[in-house]
């Protein structure tokens, strides 16, 4: 693997990790290099602190503690080429470290109650009220997740396109529903592919996808740091998608952030079917 390979490689990695260099005038001694957007999410550690770390400070104990996220994360550490360092946090599922609440925790217990809330609006829900509701459904979401856009798109696969069909936008940040109309699916191969296999695409870091790549050249433009989406699919047919971009800041979704919102996307799909089945009667 080169040096090129390995960045390349640890930048795009789904999990935290932050790359160091030994100085040749002090063996033993690292220079940090840089670090992904998830490593930099779980340690919630400045550019400063950061710069002035050392990959000792993660793995004292082989397990960090992220007062960011209020997880757990093994820590791993090798060389993958001569002079270089790297640490690796991987979350620990279902571990917990008692820790005082802190500003930066999020509230799981909000997310979930806002969801019952909103299960309870969907179920009664008349047919002419439906548009508005999912508006405000994606404008209470977005502030409870703190991401600046949240969108649906549908896809039309008889046109093998996709198309924006509602999205709300936090204050200051640019809506682009009219330009994402119609998008091609040939220029979105991995997204269609993670969606049709009933899989997320998370992406914490999107400067950090390959130059050239169609997803980034897609994304960049509209400031996107971070996205999240999950598939909308009903039984085998894929719908669509609901969307979370973050564009002031990097975001990592944990894994119970993902499954809950992964319950709303399941909302919009027995929405839709139901919407269906009143129109067939």
């Amino acid at each position: 693997m080169s040096n090129d390979d390995m960045f390349q490689w640890w930048r795009q990695a789904p999990f935290g990790c932050a790359l160091y260099q030994e100085t040749a005038a002090h063996p033993e001694q690292w220079v940090f290099v840089d670090a992904n957007a998830i490593f930099k999410v779980v340690t919630g550690l400045t550019a400063e602190r950061l710069a002035r770390s050392q990959p000792e400070e993660f793995n004292r104990h082989a397990v960090y503690f992220s007062e960011s996220t209020a997880l757990c994360y093994q820590v791993h550490s090798y060389a993958p080429a001569t002079g270089f360092f790297l640490v690796i946090l991987q979350q620990i599922p279902n571990l917990h470290f008692a820790s005082p609440p802190t500003a930066s925790q999020r509230d799981p217990v909000a997310l979930v109650s806002l969801l019952l809330e909103l299960g309870q609006h969907f179920s009664t829900v008349e047919p002419a009220a439906l548009p508005a509701l999912i508006q405000q459904a994606l404008a209470k979401l977005g502030q409870t997740v703190a991401a600046d856009r949240v969108y649906i798109f549908n896809y039309d696969f008889n046109n093998n396109t996709c198309s924006n069909s509602f999205e709300w936008c936090a204050e200051g940040v640019m809506p682009e529903i009219n330009s994402l109309q119609g998008v091609p699916l040939a220029v979105i191969p991995q997204w269609l592919h993670a969606h049709q296999t009933g899989q997320e695409m998370h992406i914490p870091d999107v400067p950090s996808l390959p130059k050239g790549d169609a997803l980034k050249q897609i994304l960049q433009p509209q400031g996107i740091k971070s996205l999240l989406t999950i598939p909308l699919l009903a039984g085998m047919e894929l719908l669509g998608f609901v969307g979370f971009d973050s564009v002031k800041q990097y975001r990592y979704y944990t894994e119970q952030e993902r499954l809950v919102l992964g319950v709303f996307a399941r909302m919009l799909v027995n929405v839709e079917v139901s919407a269906r089945n009143r129109a067939l009667k």
